[in-house]
């Protein structure tokens, strides 16, 4: 739409362009539908003139035309014939004279009295285009470029009604083109008649919209289009263009003069109604008039608004619908009026604009403020959950706590007081036989065999007994290990636990574990964190137990050792070793630690070296890589012992 006018406003002055150098009579003049010559406007530097611009108190005619030569000689002359009314051939005088000659003109007044006017014949320059066409159409273009700018950035109905309400005056500015000649006569086209004088109705439609969207309950909420403030407005608009419309069709042309006052006539009271409303929406905010609460926001945005748009809308109504409809031209001269239209649009985007980003600027604080209450709420509910979760963490760990040491009672005191129980059955028994075999000394009781059974049932007893104590360890080992950290457990293991569960073996454990302060405290908060220390605790109380089990060593090591961005542990023994290649792996008492590593991304190796040779033993590797979260406790210099095997 706003290329269309764009383009039918630079037809229009193409037309009038095309007109410079040639002359005419010092007033801008046009052909109605009734085809009668009427004045559009007088060239600012008349200062009088018998006949004025044609409006609803003024129908001046023009009946007759002299042209006089500067010589005083007549070139040429018309008088209108009652008897057969002809349209004035004022094209015709114009070709005729030439700039300097002087014009007569002949004009009958409304109240029926005849005035002869003279005027000098004019060269119609681009100066004088300029002045009365020109500033007009750089009035459109700001009203117009403004109103699209304000329509593309709207960003709710409020502000594409703003921008609707701007296309009435860029509408008239543009298409004040088409009324008026300079020589050639052009009678009053379909631009004139369907386009231009409607406009002035829009104008007082678009008044009214904008006054009723104005009103402070309408502000409160998010506008939305409804019927009656956003459609009933446009009603009598519809109805005028549905009129001309009709008659253009059926009749080739609409009447000018009728159509023009009713057109005008509905802009003066759009202006008038717009004007009441606005005063009592201002009144409202200001708290001069009674009514519901308004918020502040509404009530400072309405302020500023009413007072731009009411000021607006009497300059407007007061300079220019009104002297039109009255006189036919501005009351300021069209010069100062255009300049003025140009002005007012730049000021009313800067300040929309304005006001546009201060809502947007209001509307983030409270977002702000809200979401910062929200947050505050949720603090305190953070808060209250950590307390809750902290008291229940507590208690679980006290639970937890409470049902190791009773899972480990069962495991330990139960199973072991059987299996000691057991023991002590089968020594008695054992004992037994013997003592009643020295007494049979025929041998008739076969005492050998039976003694020998009792004693592999013992020597099992013992074994249960030795697990079961292997067994204990292995759940008290997570618990251990978070409570005190992977070294100390660790330390604690090789040094109490492991040998008060074996007090009659002659084995020496020494432990090597400054690799491991590498690792944090905190290792096991992360999944990958506590496979890597379940891995280390799981193998290294596996390994032990099988080197104070089965290995008869009397000295043994563990030694952890960092390398290359990995952890590794190796425990190494001085006993009987075996042969690895005749053990299948699943079968070694390894094998879930070789899975342990396996899943903490790392691997497990055994290597065993069998008696009689002279380095027998065994030595169990383990490496792990150290997790990327533990990498920062690896930075500075460490033990010697951490970096030799």
């Amino acid at each position: 739409m706003t290329l269309a006018l764009l383009i039918i406003s630079v037809i229009g002055h193409i037309r009038l362009i095309s007109e410079v150098g040639k002359t005419f009579g010092g007033f801008f003049w046009a052909i109605n539908t009734d085809n009668q010559v009427v004045i559009v406007s007088l060239l600012p530097q008349i200062s009088s003139f018998g006949a004025s611009a044609s409006s609803l108190t003024n129908t001046d005619q023009f009946i007759g035309i002299d042209v006089k030569n500067r010589n005083g000689a007549t070139s040429y002359s018309w008088k209108q014939n009652q008897l057969r009314p002809a349209i004035v051939p004022l094209a015709t005088a114009y070709k005729y004279a030439r700039p300097g000659d002087s014009i007569t003109y002949t004009i009958l007044h409304s109240n029926n009295t005849t005035e002869q006017a003279t005027l000098p014949a004019l060269q119609f320059s681009w100066g004088m285009w300029f002045e009365n066409y020109g500033l007009a159409l750089l009035a459109g273009i700001s009203w117009l470029l403004v109103g699209t700018l304000l329509l593309v950035t709207a960003q709710d109905w409020t502000g594409a009604v703003e921008s609707i309400t701007l296309l009435p005056p860029a509408m008239l500015f543009l298409l004040y083109s088409h009324w008026g000649n300079v020589q050639q006569a052009y009678p009053a086209d379909i631009v004139f008649q369907l386009l231009w004088v409607p406009s002035f109705a829009l104008l007082g439609a678009a008044f009214i919209h904008l006054s009723l969207t104005y009103r402070p309950e309408a502000m409160r909420t998010p506008r939305r289009p409804r019927l009656m403030i956003d459609g009933l407005p446009y009603l009598p608009l519809i109805a005028l263009v549905a009129f001309e419309c009709s008659s253009f069709l059926i009749f080739g042309s609409v009447a000018a003069r009728p159509n023009l006052i009713v057109a005008l006539g509905y802009g003066v009271f759009g202006g008038v109604l717009s004007f009441v409303i606005g005063i009592i929406s201002l009144l409202r905010v200001s708290r001069i008039l009674p009514g519901a609460r308004i918020p502040h926001n509404v009530r400072r945005r309405l302020g500023d608004l009413l007072t731009l748009w009411i000021g607006g809308v009497g300059l407007g109504f007061c300079l220019g619908i009104l002297p039109i409809l009255l006189t036919g031209q501005t009351l300021l001269p069209m010069q100062i009026f255009a300049v003025l239209a140009i002005v007012y649009p730049l000021l009313l985007l800067y300040a929309l604009r304005s006001l546009r980003l201060i809502d947007q600027l209001q509307l983030t604080l409270e977002q702000r403020e809200k979401a910062l209450r929200e947050q505050q709420q949720t603090a305190r509910e953070l808060q209250q959950a950590n307390s809750e979760l902290q008291q229940a963490t507590s208690l679980l760990l006290h639970a937890d706590a409470h049902l190791r040491s009773v899972l480990s009672q069962r495991i330990h005191d139960q199973p072991k007081q059987q299996a000691l129980r057991i023991r002590s059955l089968l020594g008695h028994w054992q004992h037994k036989l013997k003592m009643e075999a020295e007494r049979d000394p025929s041998g008739r009781v076969a005492v050998q065999p039976i003694s020998e059974a009792l004693g592999k049932v013992r020597r099992i007893s013992e074994e249960l007994e030795g697990d079961l104590r292997g067994l204990q360890l292995l759940v008290e080992d997570a618990y251990q290990r978070r409570s005190l950290g992977l070294k100390l457990h660790l330390e604690k293991l090789i040094r109490e636990d492991l040998p008060a569960l074996h007090p009659e073996s002659p084995l020496k454990v020494q432990p090597d574990l400054w690799a491991l302060d590498a690792l944090s405290h905190d290792l096991e908060q992360t999944e990958e964190g506590t496979k890597i220390a379940e891995a280390i605790s799981y193998t290294v109380t596996q390994a032990l137990l099988n080197v104070y089990n089965h290995a008869g060593a009397s000295f043994a090591t563990v030694q952890t050792v960092r390398k290359n961005g990995n952890i590794e542990v190796y425990i190494s023994d001085d006993g009987r070793g075996f042969d690895t290649s005749s053990i299948s792996p699943e079968k070694t008492s390894l094998f879930k630690a070789r899975l342990k590593a396996r899943e903490a991304g790392g691997i497990l190796s055994i290597q065993s070296v069998p008696r009689p040779q002279v380095e027998h033993g065994t030595t169990v590797v383990l490496q792990l890589p150290i997790p990327q979260s533990e990498q920062r406790f690896t930075s500075g210099p460490l033990p010697e012992s951490m970096y030799e095997m």
